[in-house]
Formats: structure tokens, C-alpha cells, sequence
């Protein structure tokens, strides 16, 4: 990513771009500098942006004939037009595609012959013309995907949400590609609060490099300045809690409660979440066939099968037992579960990740 953002902002324009994978914030960052370099070439308004600029959301769109000729268009006053295509998976989804005898089309049908379509155009593009596809639904197996890896004319990019420790490890190379002293607790600090996506890292890495005044960014700075905005999930969870990481569950579960709501009825939602995602762990890891017995793709069950690889099976089955002895004593009025159920998780967590004091975590 960037390196293609290097050469946009050079002014180096490909004539297809295939962004597409899961980070949507990453593919909206691509997507202004695609926009600014096409439409604003030098960074100098042309005045005919929106003579030049035409989108297309795929599920609306009846043929692919209709992104096509917008393709090849003419650019007016300008060197380029800009073509957007959004989500190609869906062509044609929300409009009804008749033959020629009046016969309904399946949908099926109906996307194939647009990815067809777009895979011709892949050989032989417009020059003049930018064809940008962004998708969050494709698949790397996908034909348009394939095609795209093998056409020379195509810029094709994942942009998928990089692990955390590969967060840390790269936002840590962007701070000494700048000349910035960034610790390891600050790094992990800036993903923890916003997620692992390096577009929403970096204006949190400059919020806190200017806070810190020209001194080490440590993690007082990036709690002083950077807010928390990373969705959480109950598979952050008990991933971290998994890897015994105790300091980063501990994290993960003050973000999971909502500000003032550190209360019983805050603790049962957390609780289903964690007792759903402990079951399943327990399934993939103990079930002769957990694909069907949690009615999953195979795929999924990998996820949880590595997941729960994290834990040996005494902990993994320790774990599960104390949060159903757990969501028992809130359910049962336990003075402290009751009153005290933030601190309650806590001590789960930490009595899961043997990381209470006069605790051996080699046993």
C-alpha cells in the first residue's frame, strides 16, 4: 500500500486498479489518492472533475456494457477520466436482467458475463481512462481476482487488517522511516485504541509524536491524545486471553464496557458473548466433527481450531468452567459478581492467564 501511494502521489496512474479485502479504511485511503491523482493531476484543479468522474455501484448496474463505455469515453479537458466500480461480487443483484426473448436471466448468470466482460477489458484498456474496482466481498479465488494478478495492465492490492504484533512491527518501521522514537508499549498502546490498519495508525502516530514535543513517543503520550475507537470482540478476547497476554485482555475488556456502564447488566451481555465463543472453542477443540455440530463452514472451524491451539486443554477447559461459574453467581445474586462484575471478569481473565500473584504460569 504504500508504495502505491508513493507512486500516486508521483503521478504514476495504472489504467485498472482492483482494490479489495476487508480493511475498508486502507481502500478508502487508496481511493482519494486514485481520485486526487486522476481528477487533480499535479494536484491542480482542472475545473472538469465531474465531467470526468463517473461511479457505479455493481448491484444496481444492468450490464457491465454500461461501466464499459463509460470507459471509453473521451476525458474533457483533462488527461484522464476516472470510472469507479463498487463491489463486482453483487452485479446486476438488485436489477431484474432480461434476454432477448424476455426471459428472466438467473443472477447467476447475469455476474458472470460482467466479470467476463471485465476481464476482457483487463487485456485492452482505454489509456485515457482509470477503471477503479473496490470490493470488501471478493475472494482471492474469485475469477475477477485471478484474472486481475495476471493482467499487466491491472494494479491489483488485498487490503486486508494485518495482525496486531505485525501492526506494532510496521507502524514501529513507518516511526524510524521518520525520524521518531516510538517504544514498543506506545506502538501496542496506538493499536489497542485503534486497530491495526496503518490509515488509522498513522494520524494517531503523528497526534502523539506532536503531543510528545520532539521527545521518545511512550505510552503516556498516545493515551493522552488517542481516543479508542477500535470495534473490540469477544474473539479479541479470547484470543489475547489464549496467548496468556493478560495486560492486553485487560485492555480489550475496558473497551468492551461502555463508559458508566461497568454494571450487571453490561457483565450478562459480555458474559453470552464469552460463553458463546468458549463453547465453540471447546467444540473445536474437543469435537469429533465441530463443523457440523456448530452448523460452520470448514474454514471457520481452522479459525477456532488455531484459536484454541493458544490454550492447553487444562486451561481451555478452566477457562470455560469459570465463566460458567461466573455468569452462576451473577444469575444468583453474588454479592461481589453483583455489585463488582467488571472486577469479577478481571479476575477471571487473570486467573485464566495465571497471572494472579503467587501464581507459576509454567504449571
Amino acid at each position: 500500500m504504500k508504495r502505491l501511494l508513493e507512486a500516486l502521489a508521483a503521478g504514476e496512474l495504472a489504467p485498472v486498479y482492483l482494490l479489495w479485502g476487508e480493511d475498508s479504511a486502507a481502500i478508502k485511503t487508496v481511493v482519494a489518492a486514485i481520485r486526487e491523482a486522476a481528477l487533480r493531476p499535479g494536484g491542480v484543479s482542472t475545473g472538469m472533475e465531474a465531467f470526468n468522474h463517473e461511479q457505479f455501484d455493481a448491484p444496481y448496474v444492468h450490464a457491465a456494457a454500461e461501466v464499459l463505455n463509460a470507459c471509453e469515453q473521451v476525458p474533457m479537458m483533462c488527461p484522464r477520466r476516472l470510472v469507479e466500480l463498487s463491489s463486482p461480487e453483487d452485479f446486476g443483484r438488485h436489477r431484474r436482467a432480461e434476454d432477448l426473448e424476455g426471459e428472466a436471466k438467473p443472477l447467476e448468470s447475469k455476474r458472470d458475463e460482467a466479470i467476463d466482460a471485465l476481464i476482457a477489458y483487463f487485456d485492452a484498456p482505454n489509456p485515457s481512462t482509470v477503471l477503479l474496482i473496490t470490493s470488501a466481498g471478493l475472494k482471492g479465488t474469485s475469477k475477477l481476482v485471478k484474472a486481475a494478478k495476471k493482467a499487466k495492465a491491472v494494479v491489483e492490492l488485498k487490503l486486508a487488517p494485518a495482525g496486531d504484533d505485525e501492526a506494532v512491527a510496521a507502524l514501529r518501521d513507518e516511526a524510524r522511516h521518520r525520524g521518531l522514537a516510538l517504544s514498543m508499549e506506545a506502538a501496542h498502546a496506538m493499536v489497542s485504541a485503534v486497530g491495526p490498519s496503518m490509515s488509522e495508525l498513522l494520524p494517531a502516530l503523528e497526534r502523539a509524536a506532536a503531543f510528545a514535543g520532539g521527545q521518545a513517543v511512550e505510552r503516556e503520550h498516545v493515551e493522552a491524545v488517542v481516543a479508542a475507537t477500535r470495534e473490540t470482540s469477544a474473539f479479541d478476547l479470547t484470543d489475547a486471553i489464549g496467548a496468556g497476554d493478560h495486560v492486553r485482555a485487560l485492555e480489550i475488556l475496558a473497551r468492551m464496557f461502555h463508559a458508566g456502564e461497568r454494571d450487571s447488566g453490561q457483565a450478562m451481555k459480555l458474559l453470552g458473548l464469552l460463553l458463546w465463543q468458549m463453547r465453540r472453542l471447546c467444540t473445536a477443540a474437543f469435537a469429533d466433527d465441530p463443523a457440523a455440530a456448530l452448523n460452520i463452514k470448514p474454514y471457520v472451524v481452522k479459525r477456532l481450531r488455531d484459536q484454541a491451539g493458544r490454550f492447553d486443554e487444562r486451561r481451555l477447559r478452566a477457562a470455560y468452567a469459570g465463566l460458567a461459574r461466573l455468569d452462576a453467581d451473577l444469575k444468583g445474586g453474588s454479592k461481589l459478581a453483583y455489585h463488582s462484575p467488571y472486577m469479577a471478569l478481571q479476575r477471571w481473565i487473570l486467573d485464566t492467564c495465571q497471572a494472579l500473584p503467587g501464581v507459576d504460569a509454567r504449571r
